[in-house]
């Protein structure tokens, strides 16, 4: 398993999605980085997820982000998966 890591950015969007497994979860797009994060419903503390459902909490403010960096499936690029958030 890859190390956790952490990035403090302004969040810019946050879309809900269902994945092909009926899994919920939100793609997350950040200030400055190119690629998405992807905060699945299964991965987060309950509390921090339920908290996601009201979008215009987060969108323009600082968060913390602490995520691991791994292989998409291609291996042609990197995925990000959320573990948790919070706001700064």
């Amino acid at each position: 398993m890859s190390q956790e890591l952490q990035i403090k950015a302004h969040l810019l969007d946050l879309e809900s999605k269902v994945d092909k497994n009926g899994h919920l979860y939100y793609r997350l797009s950040l200030q400055g980085m190119p690629g998405y994060y992807y905060a699945f419903n299964y991965n987060l503390p309950e509390l921090t997820w339920k908290s996601l459902t009201t979008p215009h909490n987060w969108i323009n403010r600082q968060v913390l982000i602490t995520y691991q960096e791994l292989p998409n499936r291609d291996n042609l690029g990197t995925f990000y998966k959320v573990k948790q958030i919070e706001l700064v």
